[in-house]
């Protein structure tokens, strides 16, 4: 069959902050990559629309689709996206008359009430892989769909959801991504040192043993972590140096230095291999030590990200964050003493917040003088989270102000209001957090110079656009 995978566009999620979600956010759709990848070893023919790094409009994603010749296309959808989704579907069902199947996080954590939209003939929920090339094989021979695990359809006019996939344990069974159905040379990303680069996303492990409360990827990928072999990352990465002439990774691991022997092991056969590589990732501040980021630094790490989310104790302990405020300030000084690039993501409208701990946040940030760049998100109550179920039921001063999941952005708009903080509260102290973070004169100066005066100009570009 030829498939059609979507990535449909999202940046107008971002509102006001829309120039600097395109630099910022742009990764390559590694999820569907898996997927295709998985179909084109069992003789199915593929194509990945990644429509916001292609510039397509919706009626630009379905004219590709239909240029493809498609016999079936599968959406991929987060819930600030959803609304997206569901257009695009629309339009797929109407000129082209082709069967949609809708996976990715949203339906994973709101199956039924997902399908209730009749626009979606088919579902995928949890981890694609093993259960799309079943679904498509199924259709394709036109075979009962009964007993496939983590899909949902239609029967007899009524919703089926039939139990879930158990996760793959053998993650190096899935075959090496093939990037080249994507645009490689449209995925850019500054690079300290090296400027704007070509770059890729690449997973070392999936699933997360935390309980942050405003985190869904348990749900997605489930609490106990699996790890991919050494062995099977380095071929990885060799591949893609040698074939693509990509040599800097963006890490999704959720915790990369959850553990540290494992992470020794990649980093010394980097090392032993002499591969010309940077890489990066995200981690918790209570999981580093200085000697295992000097031997990351010497393997290529360039920046650590990570998770403060707030700057007092007591939303540290609401929202289950399991890290203290000295872990934190701790964990970016070691980075910038073993010289690597700093970003940290932050959170403001959490549970039981008031002015007084929003600016304690506001105050620490500024304060840590070893964070280079920061995320600052207003608190959205995504489905399959704590932070959402609170917000449903008015719980810890939280007050939920729509359902219309087209409006769930974490810039330049909330959804929740919180005790003495207003929506309109929320909107201004962000812009009033990015602009204490980032205009002291170190921070000016290093942002401008890190990765050449071209990257520099064009993130401030994106910066004052953004927030002013």
């Amino acid at each position: 069959m030829k498939i059609a995978l979507v990535e449909p566009p999202w940046a107008e999620v971002y509102g006001s902050y829309k120039s600097a979600a395109k630099i910022g956010n742009c990764f390559p759709p590694l999820g569907l990559i898996y997927i295709a990848s998985v179909l084109e070893k069992n003789n199915h023919s593929v194509k990945i629309i990644d429509s916001e790094i292609e510039e397509l409009d919706l009626d630009g994603t379905v004219n590709e689709i239909r240029k493809f010749k498609a016999d079936i296309v599968g959406i991929t959808a987060t819930t600030p996206i959803f609304h997206v989704a569901k257009k695009l579907a629309k339009k797929i069902k109407n000129e082209l008359k082709l069967p949609v199947i809708i996976g990715g996080p949203h339906i994973t954590v709101m199956p039924e009430e997902t399908m209730k939209e009749e626009i979606f003939d088919y579902g995928v929920y949890g981890e694609g892989e093993e259960t799309f090339l079943e679904l498509v094989n199924s259709l394709e021979n036109k075979k009962r769909l009964d007993d496939i695990m983590g899909i949902i359809f239609r029967k007899n006019g009524k919703i089926v959801i039939n139990k879930p996939r158990p996760f793959n344990q053998k993650l190096d069974d899935l075959p090496i991504p093939n990037r080249k159905l994507l645009k490689i040379d449209k995925y850019l990303w500054s690079v300290p040192e090296k400027g704007i680069v070509k770059f890729t996303t690449i997973m070392g492990s999936r699933g997360c043993p935390f309980d942050c409360i405003f985190c869904s990827q348990r749900t997605m990928f489930g609490t106990k972590i699996r790890f991919r072999s050494i062995k099977n990352i380095i071929e990885e990465i060799e591949y893609i140096t040698n074939n693509l002439g990509i040599k800097h990774f963006q890490f999704i691991d959720d915790t990369l230095t959850l553990n540290k022997e494992r992470l020794k092991e990649m980093c010394n056969l980097i090392l032993q291999k002499k591969l010309d590589i940077t890489w990066e990732g995200w981690t918790r501040a209570n999981t580093v030590d200085e000697e295992t980021l000097r031997l990351m630094k010497r393997a290529g790490f360039v920046r650590v990200s990570f998770g403060i989310e707030s700057g007092n104790p007591h939303i540290l302990k609401v929202i289950k964050k399991g890290v203290e405020l000295d872990d934190i300030t701790r964990a970016y000084k070691l980075a910038k003493k073993v010289g690597l690039e700093t970003r940290g993501s932050v959170i403001i409208g959490n549970p039981d917040e008031t002015k007084k701990t929003l600016w304690d946040t506001l105050k620490f940030i500024r304060k840590l003088k070893y964070c280079d760049q920061i995320y600052l998100n207003i608190a959205t109550p995504y489905p399959g989270t704590k932070l959402y179920d609170y917000a449903i039921n008015n719980e810890k001063g939280m007050r939920l102000l729509t359902r219309d999941f087209s409006e769930y952005r974490r810039y330049g708009d909330a959804v929740v209001e919180v005790n003495d903080l207003s929506s309109k509260d929320l909107s201004r102290y962000q812009k009033i957090g990015f602009l204490m973070f980032y205009l002291t004169p170190g921070r000016i100066y290093y942002n401008l110079k890190r990765a050449g005066f071209k990257a520099g100009f064009k993130n401030a570009l994106a910066f004052v656009r953004s927030v002013f």
